[in-house]
């Protein structure tokens, strides 16, 4: 028993030896694979950060894709909401690569982009709008949403990668007296017709006064 206490350290330390380059072998193969395939963005933090946003504004953002890997893959883009849904569910997205429209439509209804192919070490901008419509009412002031954007590389042994960024937009809140949201486009025109209209109800007026006058010099 006592050989065996003088031998332990003897012989944890030669299984350290054989086991070391097994594990070395190891870390160096998972090093390779996240080499070979490698998805990587242009923001890597907060792709939108929007505050005070108000019916009828839009923020438009460009974000590259980069296959930094060794590999070719394909990659396609999801949307998660991590937030609050009201407004969420209200706002509008565009995506577009180029001149070519990827999607247009509710923020809360997109699920994934078509798969799109980035050769190894190529790159590609994607125009990405987030707008909030121009019909939302006071309901919504002061209010939040925030969102994931997540982009999955796939390569052809079927081994995946991920990169996110997030999204962020508030909308404009009540100001100390009260007051509420700015007045949108329709409200505008509805407020220039009612001036219009009583406008001309005054001339109307002003004329049969003063026909009204005439007869009564006659």
């Amino acid at each position: 028993m006592t050989k065996f206490y003088r031998l332990f350290p003897f012989l944890l330390l030669l299984s350290m030896i054989c086991f070391y380059p097994v594990t070395n072998v190891f870390a160096a193969e998972n090093d390779t694979a996240e080499n070979e395939l490698d998805i990587s963005l242009s923001s890597k933090e907060n792709l939108f950060d929007i505050s005070n946003m108000k019916p009828g504004d839009w923020a438009p953002r460009t974000i590259t894709v980069q296959n930094s890997g060794s590999k070719d893959f394909v990659y396609y883009m999801q949307l998660q909401n991590s937030g609050e849904k009201k407004l969420f569910n209200e706002l509008l997205l565009e995506v577009k690569a180029g001149d070519k429209e990827l999607y247009q439509g509710k923020l809360a209804e997109f699920e994934s982009l078509p798969e799109r192919e980035l050769t190894s070490g190529t790159e590609e901008n994607l125009d990405i709008t987030i707008r909030f419509p121009e019909h939302l009412g006071n309901d919504f002031q002061g209010l939040e949403s925030a969102f994931v954007f997540s982009f999955t590389a796939e390569g052809k042994e079927g081994t995946t990668v991920q990169a996110m960024t997030m999204g962020h937009v508030a909308s404009v809140g009540p100001t100390p007296g009260g007051s509420n949201l700015p007045p949108t486009s329709t409200n505008i025109i509805i407020l220039m017709l009612l001036g219009t209209l009583l406008v001309a109800g005054g001339i109307v007026l002003m004329i049969i006064r003063h026909y009204r006058r005439m007869k009564i010099a006659q």
